[in-house]
């Protein structure tokens, strides 16, 4: 066997789970994992069993490749069962076995460790079924043993909502039955299996939740009834979560089907809630949105993977220094220092570093009172914070980000005066989100460490990264800022110098497409409607509202002279911006807005602006049905994200997707821009834009690579 190490010491069968780098359960792991409980079986000298990783790591969870090889019902029921099949003969052993975890313990991972009869986990241990994420459900026991551990309430916001647990909460609530440091697990779990077992595993600290007089009878979870034997609260339960579902799209249908397969079992029989589980399982991989989410979460693995980088040695960033303490600059100052790394913030005003600092405590704060961060660790982190007006302290920095205004001299001005300062070696980014690199580089010394590192706003939140490189940036200094990328714990997506990029570059012609819709007689609330129902959080014109209706107007400034087929902005836009009227922060854009309160509301100012445009145009507004609405908003993007993909911006479709999805909302259970297109069908796609071209406007006109692409 490769997996797991098998060692047997004073009664107790130790099983260290052994597949690295993260311990993922495969087929074959499940198959030693229950060859090695049937030899501790039957090995008179073993008294106990535990279940181990690391002392810092338990396991991943169920091997994800797996989903590559699920092309239909039959498979996903066969996966299924599989490891139902391999946990419950874990959970029939005669004799006691405990699991010892650490780390975050997710999925398949948890749901092994509650096949087991005892838990112990060290004291940073999370405890998580994110399965609803990817649309599926829980296929190796998790919905029937989780609520006779937990209680149905608990058990339904962990499986329903994918809720984290730590682990104090889950030795409250039953999931574990000690806690205990790392490096004591291995003695903890032998306590819980019972004294003679624990006597050559003594720990040296008592283990939080341990009683002397543990039993160490097998306690099988299928046979545990504290938790659920009152049907009034199991009802209230289930009362609680029918109103959570109905919140819930048509198209996931993930979340009824664990709804029921926990009813089922609860109110039939566990073996019932098993065969459940099967067939939910099945009919998740059988929707387009499960297969999508599914897709996006490999895409998203996929991004940080440069071929062409790959012999390409990159260096470590320990010092980072930003320039301008605006919203991005802080934002940005605060992604570096949760990622543990100094950073050295540098604004010629005052007020300006001092509101920045105020404003990464709160945010910090607010992470204390959610519970995501202990206030020990607050205290370490904004101690990685420092500030300056002196921009020569800055000297010792890897890696200088600039974040001031997006106007192109101010940038190249504060990038030449960086570069005076850095090391020769220093990395110089540039955190512009419209701009050319080409542009910024002129007058630079050594402008092949130049690279754009676009953060989206607010920047410590946000997942997504876009590192754009020049035709002439250096291979090492791209391969650092990937890796710097990832340090921070962002999705790198890599991307050729061109203005806009690929998030700007498709989603600006997206608002803009919006305010036409308002010319041509579409209310501003219907088309915000028309993008919530197609999947998007919130709609376009509640989006720049938000952001502010001047920076799309400046923005295209830029992209409309690098673009011509964008068309002109909407003179709505521009005249509302001339009346000071840009969204939320002047309580006043598209819509209108109490004080204290984002609300949105019908601006009556803008309708007259609407319909000034509308007669100065000679254009009589007409009725604009929700399906024109998405078919021309979407289509917008696919139109622009084709012409990404054809002028080489990206190395893959994919990359495009992922952009979209993490940068702009776009609904993931829709697979992202190009993904949407193709399940709709390319030629379908070709024959709307045609139409539109012919009806809108040359905005929609399909590119040759979309003309030539045939579909996969």
């Amino acid at each position: 066997m490769t997996t797991p190490d098998y060692s047997v010491s004073d009664g107790l069968c130790i099983l260290r789970l052994n597949a690295p780098p993260v311990n993922a359960i495969t087929p074959v792991m499940l198959e030693e994992l229950r060859a090695a409980i049937r030899q501790a079986n039957d090995d008179p000298q073993v008294g106990g069993i535990i279940i181990a990783g690391s002392a810092e790591h338990f396991s991943a969870g169920a091997d994800v490749e797996l989903f590559r090889g699920i092309k239909g019902a039959d498979d996903a029921v066969r996966i299924s069962r599989l490891f139902q099949e391999a946990f419950q003969e874990i959970e029939d052993s005669a004799k006691p076995v405990a699991a010892a975890v650490a780390g975050k313990v997710m999925g398949g991972a948890l749901e092994l460790a509650m096949a087991c009869h005892f838990r112990v986990c060290e004291r940073g241990a999370s405890f998580n079924m994110p399965e609803v994420n990817l649309g599926i459900n829980p296929g190796a026991g998790g919905t029937q043993r989780l609520p006779r551990l937990i209680g149905v309430e608990a058990a339904l916001t962990m499986l329903l909502a994918a809720k984290p647990l730590n682990a104090a909460k889950a030795l409250a609530l039953g999931l574990v039955d000690a806690v205990c440091e790392g490096d004591e697990l291995i003695a903890c779990a032998a306590d819980l299996l019972g004294p003679e077992q624990a006597k050559a595993w003594t720990p040296t600290a008592s283990p939080v939740g341990v009683q002397a007089s543990a039993c160490a009878a097998p306690r099988r979870t299928r046979d545990r009834k504290e938790k659920t034997f009152n049907p009034a609260i199991n009802e209230a339960a289930f009362d609680k979560a029918r109103e959570q579902l109905k919140k819930v799209r048509p198209e996931i249908v993930a979340p009824s089907l664990i709804f029921e397969a926990v009813q089922t079992g609860l109110m039939e029989s566990f073996d019932a809630g098993l065969r459940k589980e099967q067939e939910a399982f099945a009919r998740c991989m059988e929707t387009l949105a499960t297969r999508n989410k599914i897709y996006v979460f490999f895409a998203t693995r996929e991004t940080g993977k440069v071929p062409e980088l790959a012999k390409v040695t990159s260096r470590a960033v320990n010092r980072v220094a930003v320039i301008g303490m605006g919203s991005m600059g802080a934002g940005i100052a605060q992604a570096v220092i949760q990622a543990g790394l100094p950073v050295i913030v540098t604004d010629e005003n005052t007020a300006a570093l001092q509101k920045g600092q105020e404003r990464i405590r709160d945010s910090l704060q607010k992470r204390v009172a959610q519970g995501r961060l202990s206030p020990e660790r607050l205290d370490a982190t904004l101690k990685l914070l420092a500030v300056t007006t002196d921009a020569d302290e800055i000297a010792k920095a890897d890696l200088v980000i600039e974040a001031v205004f997006e106007e192109l001299a101010v940038k190249r001005t504060v990038l030449g005066a960086v570069e005076g300062v850095i090391a020769d070696d220093a990395i110089l980014a540039s955190n512009t989100s419209t701009l050319s690199l080409d542009a910024l580089a002129e007058g630079l010394r050594r402008p092949q460490r130049l690279i754009g590192l676009h953060f989206f706003n607010p920047a410590h939140h946000m997942p997504l990264l876009e590192v754009i490189r020049r035709n002439a940036t250096a291979p090492e200094v791209v391969a650092t800022a990937m890796r710097f990328a990832k340090t921070l714990r962002k999705t790198p997506v890599l991307v050729r110098n061109r203005e806009g990029f690929i998030v700007n570059r498709i989603f600006l012609p997206y608002v803009k497409e919006a305010f036409w819709l308002l010319e041509d007689g579409a209310g501003a609330a219907e088309i915000d409607h028309a993008m919530v129902a197609f999947g998007y959080p919130m709609g376009p014109l509640t989006l720049i509202d938000m952001a502010g209706i001047d920076i799309l107007v400046h923005t295209d400034v830029v992209l409309s002279q690098a673009f011509p087929s964008h068309g002109r902005i909407s003179p709505i836009a521009t005249a509302l911006v001339k009346r000071g009227m840009v969204g939320q922060k002047k309580g006043a854009g598209v819509y209108r807005y109490e004080k204290g309160d984002h609300t949105p509301h019908p601006n009556p100012a803008t309708q007259e602006i609407i319909a000034q445009v509308q007669q100065d145009s000679g254009r009589s507004p007409r009725a604009v049905s929700a399906d024109e609405i998405t078919q021309r908003l979407v289509l917008r993007m696919v139109a622009e994200a084709f012409r990404v993909m054809e002028e080489g911006i990206v190395q893959r479709e994919s990359d495009v997707d992922v952009a979209m999805i993490l940068g702009t909302g776009f609904p993931d259970f829709r697979g992202g821009v190009l993904k949407y297109a193709r399940d709709i069908g390319l030629a379908q796609v070709r024959e709307q834009l045609e139409t539109l071209t012919s009806q809108v406007g040359e905005r929609f006109a399909p590119c040759r690579l979309l003309r030539e692409t045939k579909q996969q």
